[in-house]
């Protein structure tokens, strides 16, 4: 007796994240990309699957992880099955990621706020003169920008050109899917983006959406569109396996997968304010080490989705990053930003992966500090102090630099861009440092902008890099497993930061292989 067909029913709520944050309250509430995308697969793959309903809530996912979710979507229609998203309300990121469904509908209390993109920037520069707070911050390329919110009034032109440049090319990736996805012209796209926002009454009406639904009514659309159909438990295709097949599989070879989230600092890896991610030079050094001397581990696959951080710490996993990858091949995927700091470690990576709409480059330097001696002066707070070099309080915030020491500073952010970033960037890419410094300038690309000047070798999410890893060891064809390096956790670490007034808890213990390991299909 043939057995019925099958739908699968997924929710996306609050963060879409590289690496669950574990603590007690965060883990539950957040989804694994990876997890995720390997979860549609394993729907594409199925014989008794026929439709994917995703119903998405207020998610919290960047612009090129729902490109990636668009490609797993892509392949599970090209299979000649179904799927359908619905909505609750949606700006123009969570519309973006339902337009990747083949239908989409919207509870009748809902609105469709698709009203084009737009960049906003504070500056502070006439509080920070009021308040007798002098910034004195150098940078190293025109379109190094981080600091201009402090010494400027308003964007530069490079600046301003720059940040057109990126929204002009994310709104074009919005366009191309509203025309495939709703079945218009370009020139009906661009009109239904300059008539938002909808009521969920004018989004039927427009076509944004097929129809108004709520989501206790998922069973009755999966009634009329698969008859027959029966729910499919997620667990039932959740990659990831219990310690017996483990133990079964252990001989087989392995991918290591590594992932780089947040600012880039010295010291370990740990959790901010909010259980936002820091990469720990210290730790990404160990865990590159472990997966570089461990003789079942064949490639690695670095995930990175970092805007940069400490110039220092980002040499050292540069470095560690090119000691692996002359024993083994490293790949390097880009979640949503890979930029400055981020780009630097990734040079070393014999491959370079990434989405469209991924934000990378900002190859320059920034640095200084803030002085506050006016401020002290207002206040009258006198200073007095003792030194015993010429430049003992060059960092100082209570004074501004001496000439000399803005010669210094600059001389050393000077020879950090040209001696190491440029150089580096230039070894890795196997380019002129010329060639380079045409495309650096601290300029922001889109993933799209950076495989046409060669910063990143193609487009791909996380799964290509998984499979470019397995080709590249020379593993195609062969049974693989994949093995996600993390950090052994104290149970501390599984506790909310706020209980204790602590800015952060590092992540302490030896390196470990986590549970989180399935086979690679």
């Amino acid at each position: 007796m043939r057995r019925p067909p099958m739908y699968l029913v997924l929710t996306l709520k609050n963060a879409v994240v590289e690496e669950r944050s574990e603590t007690i309250f965060s883990s539950k509430s957040q989804t694994d990309l990876l997890q995720l995308l390997t979860i549609i697969d394993a729907a594409r793959r199925s014989r008794r699957i026929k439709l994917l309903i995703l119903i998405i809530r207020d998610v919290n996912i960047g612009w090129a992880q729902i490109e990636e979710v668009h490609a797993e979507l892509d392949k599970f229609h090209e299979a000649g099955k179904r799927s359908i998203a619905l909505l609750q309300q949606a700006d123009n990121r969570v519309y973006y990621l339902a337009s990747g469904a083949q239908e989409i509908y919207l509870a009748p209390s809902g609105g469709i706020d698709l009203v084009g993109l737009r960049a906003e920037i504070l500056f502070f520069k006439n509080a920070l003169d009021y308040l007798g707070v002098e910034p004195e911050l150098m940078s190293l390329g025109q379109y190094k920008s981080a600091g201009e919110i402090f010494n400027r009034e308003q964007m530069s032109e490079a600046s301003r050109a720059m940040s057109t440049s990126i929204l002009n090319d994310i709104q074009e990736r919005i366009l191309a899917k509203l025309q495939t996805g709703r079945g218009i012209g370009r020139e009906g796209a661009k009109a239904m983006i300059d008539g938002g926002p909808y009521t969920a009454r004018l989004a039927v009406e427009r076509g944004l959406v097929n129809g108004l639904l709520y989501e206790d009514q998922v069973e009755e659309l999966a009634a009329q569109k698969l008859p027959r159909g029966k729910a499919c438990p997620v667990h039932d295709l959740d990659p990831r396996e219990g310690w017996f097949k483990r133990l079964v599989t252990w001989r087989r070879p392995q991918i290591a997968y590594l992932v780089a989230e947040g600012l880039i600092m010295a010291g370990e890896s740990r959790r901010g304010r909010g259980s936002r991610p820091l990469i720990g030079a210290d730790s990404m050094v160990e865990a590159l080490k472990a997966a570089r001397e461990n003789k079942r581990i064949r490639a690695v696959v670095l995930r990175l989705n970092s805007p940069g951080g400490s110039a220092l710490a980002s040499d050292l996993i540069w470095r560690a990053v090119k000691l692996t990858g002359e024993k083994k091949p490293v790949i390097v995927s880009f979640s949503n930003v890979a930029a400055s700091g981020g780009y630097y470690i990734a040079a070393a990576g014999r491959r370079i992966l990434s989405m469209p709409a991924a934000l990378t480059g900002s190859i320059g330097v920034i640095g200084g500090k803030f002085s506050v001696q006016k401020l002290l002066t207002r206040l009258g707070i006198t200073v007095d102090s003792v030194e015993t070099g010429a430049r003992s309080g060059y960092l100082s915030i209570t004074r501004p630099f001496s000439e000399s020491e803005q010669a210094v500073v600059r001389e050393q952010m000077r020879e950090f861009y040209e001696e190491l970033f440029l150089k580096k960037v230039a070894e890795g890419r196997r380019k002129t440092v010329e060639q380079v410094r045409e495309v650096a300038e601290g300029r922001v690309w889109t993933g799209n902008q950076a495989v046409a000047n060669g910063l990143v070798d193609e487009f791909g999410g996380v799964r290509k890099a998984i499979e470019l890893a397995r080709q590249e060891a020379g593993l195609a064809g062969r049974k693989t497993r994949l093995l996600r390096l993390a950090r052994r956790r104290r149970w501390l670490d599984l506790l909310p930061l706020p209980l204790f007034g602590a800015s952060s808890l590092e992540l302490n213990g030896p390196l470990f292989l986590m549970a989180e390991e399935w086979e690679i299909r």
